[in-house]
Parts: C-alpha cells; sequence; structure tokens
C-alpha cells in the first residue's frame, strides 16, 4: 500500500512540474536560450511521468 501511495506522490509532484514548467516556457522571452533549458526540462519530466505510468503499481 505504502508503494502505490508514494508512486502516486511521485506522480502527481511530476504533473505538477510539467505544468509548471509548460507555464515557465509560455512567459520566457527567446534570449539567453531560456526556453532551450525550459523546453529540455519539460522533456525530461514527460520522460519520468511516462516511467511512471508504465510502472503502475
Amino acid at each position: 500500500m505504502e508503494e502505490k501511495l508514494q508512486h502516486e506522490v511521485l506522480k502527481k509532484l511530476a504533473e505538477k512540474a510539467l505544468k509548471e514548467l509548460e507555464e515557465a516556457y509560455k512567459r520566457v522571452p527567446e534570449t539567453d536560450n531560456g526556453k532551450t533549458y525550459l523546453w529540455r526540462g519539460k522533456e525530461r519530466v514527460k520522460l519520468l511521468i511516462d516511467v511512471l505510468n508504465r510502472m503502475e503499481v
């Protein structure tokens, strides 16, 4: 039971992080590679969510 709860918490945190990165991406101007770093972060979080979804406990 505890493992399932930890899995759900990780999944929710990753989904929230992705949402925040997407909002930041919309607001950051196209200077100093800011959007590139945010885009990379979004892709990493998407991969994490994908892994968590595949690991359904």
